[in-house]
């Protein structure tokens, strides 16, 4: 698949006008289990609409399959004809119609920031935080640590079942987040989380799934 159209001037000097009219994408949403807030798809999309339309710029995002894997293709088109394209794996973890979904939002909100050259106000990703926010987590890990000094019962089979149903609905990669965050406390999987740390799993779980599922 082509990447680019032919020529690319008349694009290359509309986005040149159109980035220096970006600002922020404002940060609109809440990680809650960072306790911090990101720029979600909207905020990204409000941040950019107008510059694009001003300099007769838009963007298309499709989908695409090959084979089980569904790619995410976004497109910047002037109205020149001339255009740009990039791909982007869609990661579904969960394996479910509400991680594709969730999946794609957080594809299309990368890819569309990337393309047109919006910087988010992003605290969401823990991998692309500041090295001392990160410091930040990795002490707060190692408090639960301590916390989790001395025997521990493992959950019971209702709340592993409530964990997994809300595994399903929550941000696949949000999902990766809790896993590791478990294994700073020695814990392989939700099947093995303890009374001590189920509380604040549940809690953050069940507010990553209600913004989900918003969308």
């Amino acid at each position: 698949m082509a990447n680019q159209s032919e020529q690319i001037n008349e694009l290359a000097t509309a986005l040149a006008k159109c980035q220096g009219e970006l600002t922020f994408a404002a940060k609109s949403s809440e990680n809650p289990f960072h306790k911090s807030k990101y720029a979600d798809l909207s905020s990204v999309w409000e941040s950019i609409r107008e510059p694009l339309t001003k300099n007769g710029l838009s963007v298309v995002q499709c989908l695409e399959t090959n084979g089980e894997q569904v790619i995410l293709v976004s497109t910047l088109m002037h109205t020149s004809g001339q255009w740009i394209r990039s791909s982007l794996p869609v990661l579904n973890a969960n394996k479910t119609s509400q991680g594709q979904g969730s999946g794609i939002t957080y594809c299309r909100r990368y890819a569309l920031a990337a393309l047109v050259g919006c910087v988010q106000d992003d605290d969401d990703a823990e991998s692309a935080m500041p090295k001392d926010r990160t410091e930040n987590i990795k002490k707060e890990a190692k408090k639960d640590v301590k916390k989790e000094e001395g025997p521990s019962p493992l959950i019971d089979s209702e709340k592993r079942k409530v964990l997994y149903s809300l595994s399903k609905h929550c941000d696949p990669a949000y999902i990766e987040k809790i896993h590791s965050y478990l294994k700073t406390l020695n814990i392989i999987g939700l099947e093995n989380v303890t009374e001590k740390v189920y509380p604040k799993v549940f809690k953050g779980m069940t507010e990553n799934a209600e913004i989900t599922v918003r969308g």
